[in-house]
């Protein structure tokens, strides 16, 4: 049976709750070996009684769909790479499965078995998995609310229930909107939670891959959180950064040149001034993209390592995933100063193929199956899918999105193409309306 993994989960049932199919299954103490002695032979009896008369050892479905969620999807959770760059000296992983069994937040819990199902449903096809995965959603979601509304202390817990529950819309969305406010609910819970709350650097890490969803969720919904914090203010206070790392400022310089491609296409009338004050900002950011490009170079270098090269076979290699995942941004950063340049008036030639090198990052990435990579990659191919000057690098992002339908990441590649053929259809009917030549 093919389930398509991009639909609303249903709302709350009032059926059976489904539990842990058993309780941690207890071996029955060692008994004393019966010795018998005949002779020199010594007969020694190996198998508890209970075992010999047929009582079977029942594991936890439950425990095992947690195990496979560790091992096949937050593996990955961090890229290779990535922590020289956030400094962090232990990963979410590794903290999790403590945090979710340690008592002291029911939601967490929760939370973890709801995205543990949604996974093995993908895996599987399994739509019981997928009823129980949305069942134990809803629970999750109100022991999360039930804890933000008594105002406990904000902790690690907290942080990461807001966290599973974006992975969990990630993989199977009830809406865009839930998507995007379990993204920056998850980053006002970081500020709150305090520099006490980053253990190993474990916090800096969440942080970062939540920002770059919120790039994508502000790019591809035009909705921007109005109680959203201040990213400098997490990384410079919470996280007690005080160089940020290249990729941040990088994303920093994405989300500024975002907002004015949005503003520019919701506002083709009377921008005359605002364009001018645009063309400043704009001159001012390539400079800084371009120097930090520079940077990027030149720390490969020092260490006497190489960004990327051309393998035998005519293929591009990379330092490391993470590296891969930094060059696609940068090449997201020349894609949007190709389209805003026209449209202030301001030269960009730049013959390179950006729109390539995003893709071929993207064949590079998938080679290694990782998860939170494909979800970063998320804005530089919407990039591609709405920009690229040939209509077959078009087709191709938008059928990478159409593919992680399939694979796990329904929910975002739903909110992607969603925003994609609207966006589409709008320029079809100006064009229809002869607005566009």
């Amino acid at each position: 049976m093919c389930i398509k993994f991009g639909r609303k989960c249903p709302g709350p049932t009032n059926g059976p709750i489904i539990v842990d199919m058993t309780e941690t299954a207890k071996l029955v103490s060692k008994k004393k070996s019966k010795a018998k002695r005949d002779g020199s032979q010594v007969v020694v009896e190996l198998f508890p009684q209970e075992i010999l008369t047929g009582m079977t050892i029942q594991i936890s479905q439950r425990n095992a769909m947690n195990e496979v969620f560790y091992g096949h999807f937050l593996a990955y959770f961090t890229t290779t790479g990535e922590s020289n760059d956030i400094r962090n000296r232990q990963t979410w992983l590794h903290r999790l499965p403590d945090l979710s069994v340690d008592g002291s937040n029911a939601a967490l819990n929760l939370a973890l078995q709801a995205t543990a199902s949604a996974f093995s449903s993908m895996k599987t096809m399994n739509p019981s998995l997928l009823r129980d995965a949305c069942n134990l959603y809803w629970k999750a979601l109100a022991n999360h609310s039930h804890v933000l509304r008594t105002k406990r202390e904000i902790t690690v817990h907290t942080v990461s229930t807001s966290v599973l529950l974006s992975l969990f819309e990630a993989m199977n969305a009830t809406t865009a909107r839930a998507y995007r406010e379990h993204i920056n609910g998850a980053a006002e819970l970081i500020r709150l939670a305090g520099p006490g709350q980053c253990i190993y650097g474990v916090l800096c890490q969440v942080f970062f891959h939540i920002r770059t969803q919120m790039a994508f969720v502000y790019l591809t919904t035009r909705q921007e959180d109005k109680n959203s914090v201040c990213a400098e203010e997490i990384l410079r206070g919470t996280l007690s950064y005080d160089r940020l790392p290249i990729f941040q400022r990088l994303i920093g310089h994405i989300t500024k040149l975002t907002s004015i491609y949005l503003d520019l296409d919701d506002n083709d009338d009377g921008m005359q001034l605002a364009q001018l004050l645009y063309l400043d900002e704009y001159l001012r950011i390539k400079g800084e993209v371009d120097a930090l490009w520079v940077e990027y170079e030149q720390a490969a270098e020092d260490q006497g390592e190489s960004l990327f090269w051309t393998a035998l076979d005519g293929v591009t290699e990379y330092r490391d995933s993470y590296t891969a995942l930094c060059i696609a941004y940068f090449a997201s950063a020349r894609v949007l100063f190709s389209v805003l340049s026209p449209r202030l008036a301001v030269s960009f030639l730049d013959l390179r193929d950006h729109h390539q090198r995003i893709l071929d990052v993207a064949g590079y990435l998938t080679t290694f199956k990782i998860g939170c990579a494909f979800m970063r990659m998320a804005t530089p191919l919407y990039l591609v899918a709405m920009h690229a000057e040939k209509e077959e690098q078009r087709i191709e992002a938008t059928m990478i999105f159409e593919r992680w339908k399939m694979c796990g990441l329904g929910g975002i590649s739903a909110m992607a193409l969603e925003s994609i053929h609207r966006r589409k259809r709008s320029r079809m009917d100006e064009v229809d309306a002869g607005l566009v030549f």
